[in-house]
């Protein structure tokens, strides 16, 4: 977001303090400041405007009200206080919103009699200075308005709408497959009915694509004299969609997508009339304002207890009243407790938390005195933590190795409101349905890790329809050690482990297991965990060979093995001896042997390269042959 300095300077009636002071108030208070270069006579901020502050602040007011409060300079005049009333009623217009969902409000100017013609020097270096080209007085304006309190608008050419009865009308609607609309900046544009637009009733036809862009039939042009400005609030997601849809991202989509209050376009309204007669002249007709569902207030309540608590600071009753005023939040003290109403346009105020924020922002988180923590005369063991590390020390020793499964499924007993995809559109309601996968999945991979059996578990929380609990999970697929792992478990314990068992799966709840069990001290009794050391692993499959060894009596499996690494190089990964045979003073040794490369995938003919090798080398040894 660019901001002006020149016209930061228009809010206040005191001298504001330099750039460079103001551009290092924000980055430690406000917002990310990318840049502050000079741009003629002025000079430009780019502020990164993060999405819980673009309801406010895509805008040079909502800057504004950051600098007075962080400066405690006053305003001169806030456009956004006062009652907000569009008086009088236009009667030579009439509005419709099809969907109130989509469109909150629609509020509209009609002003007639209109010079449209180049913009003063002012408004256009106002403009220019943020990268804006100068249309014209009257478009300028609306841009101008924009980029001051955040509120996009549109001006239509009134007399280019059809006219019944003696007067126009516009209508809010959804866009039909198919429908098509030549924009302002010359492109052409296929909709779908997941898009909104604005038309004019009386003939039907799309006049402007809603919260994006506006339509070339209404253009606004050197022969316009009757005017229509729109102010409206169009629905954040259908925008956005719509925007990118069309690859036609607009300073209004954006804004439009971050969320504004309802309540804004009134004040829109009332800046474009005065600033259009200023720079075109024309009558004010009337308004139209379409509201069909009224924003309400939130109040929040919070106490500076709460702060000092969250943010660990000192600061008095005093100085949290002196900010909430500064900030421009209405608030109500009721004992330790304030009830705060805050700006209709701070739409990000919602919690406690986020009044603690704003306070402590203001406040200055560099004067949050450092402090030593305390020494804790207690230490509060955590049941459900202590269990679960013994458990997890337990199954390692068996054998075991711990697996994490996603907690969203495809099915289960409570289904996400808004998923991510359809395959994760509830939570687990198990853990054995993620078991069952992964033993499918590493059964694949036992060769690699030189097993002949699969054990693993998961402890993680799975959702009923009625509650939420830990659950324990075992898996073996190969040998045989479920009811041999579940008894060490119980035997550790001290109590009966029971659950759900199947051929392969054992899970268990251990919420309700925790009641039976002992409570605990300290943590010393947990296991340490010793150093590990990470080593990459191949994302490429690996290669099986089995090689069986004819040698003298005597001969040792280890002494053979080496001999055959000797000659399988760094892509010989794992091997095992799966067999031994002795006969007539002989004796013989299978290996299984796994080959990888973490580079790319091997072929059969150089794998047969590499064991033909071995044989020929073992061949070559006397008393020894390849079987």
């Amino acid at each position: 977001m660019l901001i002006s300095y020149e016209w930061l300077k228009t809010f206040f009636d005191k001298e504001l303090p330099g750039p460079d002071e103001i551009s290092e108030k924000l980055i430690f208070h406000s917002f990310e400041v990318e840049g502050v270069d000079k741009v003629g006579d002025d000079t430009v901020f780019d502020i990164d405007v993060l999405p819980n502050r673009g309801h406010d602040a895509l805008c040079h007011r909502g800057i504004a009200k950051d600098v007075s409060a962080l400066f405690v300079i006053p305003f001169r005049k806030d456009p956004l206080l006062g009652s907000g009333e569009l008086t009088p009623e236009s009667n030579s217009l009439e509005v419709t919103i099809e969907d109130s969902k989509n469109c909150r409000r629609f509020t509209s100017s009609v002003i007639k009699g209109v010079e449209v013609k180049e913009s003063p020097d002012w408004l256009k270096n106002r403009l220019e200075v943020l990268g804006q080209k100068s249309i014209n007085n009257v478009v300028d304006a609306t841009n101008y308005v924009m980029f001051s309190i955040g509120q996009p608008l549109h001006a239509f050419d009134m007399d280019k709408l059809e006219q019944k009865d003696g007067g126009a009308a516009i209508n809010v609607r959804g866009a039909k497959n198919g429908e098509k609309i030549n924009t302002l900046d010359g492109g052409k544009h296929e909709l779908d009915k997941t898009m909104q637009v604005i038309s004019d009733k009386n003939s039907g036809e799309a006049i402007a694509i809603a919260g994006v862009k506006g339509g070339a039939t209404t253009e606004v042009d050197e022969n316009t004299k009757n005017v229509v400005i729109e102010a409206a609030n169009f629905d954040p997601i259908i925008t956005r969609n719509t925007a990118r849809k069309l690859k036609l991202q607009t300073d209004a989509s954006k804004r439009f997508e971050n969320v504004l209050s309802s309540r804004l376009p009134v004040y829109g309204q009332l800046e474009i009339v005065e600033l259009i007669q200023e720079v075109a002249g024309g009558t004010l007709d009337g308004y139209v304002d379409e509201y069909p569902t009224r924003e309400e207030n939130i109040d929040v309540s919070f106490s500076t207890n709460d702060v000092n608590k969250l943010l660990g600071t000192s600061i008095s009753d005093k100085d949290t009243e002196d900010i909430l005023r500064r900030l421009g939040f209405v608030y109500e003290k009721n004992g330790g407790e304030y009830l705060v109403t805050p700006p209709f346009e701070r739409l990000d105020i919602r919690i406690k938390e986020d009044l603690i924020e704003e306070v402590g922002r203001v406040y200055g988180y560099e004067n949050i005195p450092e402090e030593e923590p305390g020494t804790l005369s207690k230490i509060e063991i955590n049941k459900r933590y202590f269990y679960a590390e013994k458990i997890r020390d337990i199954l390692t020793k068996e054998g075991f190795t711990e697996v994490y499964n996603r907690s969203l499924r495809d099915s289960g007993e409570v289904k996400l409101e808004n998923s991510l995809a359809s395959d994760k559109n509830h939570v687990r309601a198990n853990l054995k349905n993620g078991i069952e996968e992964s033993l499918t999945l590493n059964e694949r991979n036992a060769p690699l890790l030189g097993k002949d059996s699969v054990r693993i578990f998961e402890i993680g929380n799975v959702f009923k329809k009625d509650s939420e609990y830990t659950s324990v999970c075992l898996g073996v697929r190969g040998k045989d050690g479920l009811e041999s792992a579940v008894r060490k478990i119980s035997e550790s314990l001290g109590v009966e482990v029971r659950g759900e068992k199947g051929e392969e799966i054992f899970e268990f709840n251990l919420t309700d297991l925790l009641d039976k069990l002992s409570e605990q001290e300290s943590y010393e009794n947990l296991p340490v965990v010793s150093e590990a050391v990470y080593e990459q692993f191949s994302t490429y499959p690996f290669v099986l060979r089995d090689i069986a060894v004819w040698t003298p009596e005597g001969t040792d499996a280890s002494e053979v093995m080496e001999e055959i690494k000797s000659k399988s190089g760094e892509l010989l990964k794992m091997h095992t001896l799966f067999d031994t045979f002795e006969k007539e003073e002989r004796v013989s040794y299978a290996f299984r042997l796994v080959f990888q490369s973490p580079e790319r995938t091997l072929t059969d003919e150089e794998i047969n390269k590499i064991m033909d090798e071995i044989s020929a080398y073992i061949s070559s040894k006397e008393g020894w042959e390849v079987r």
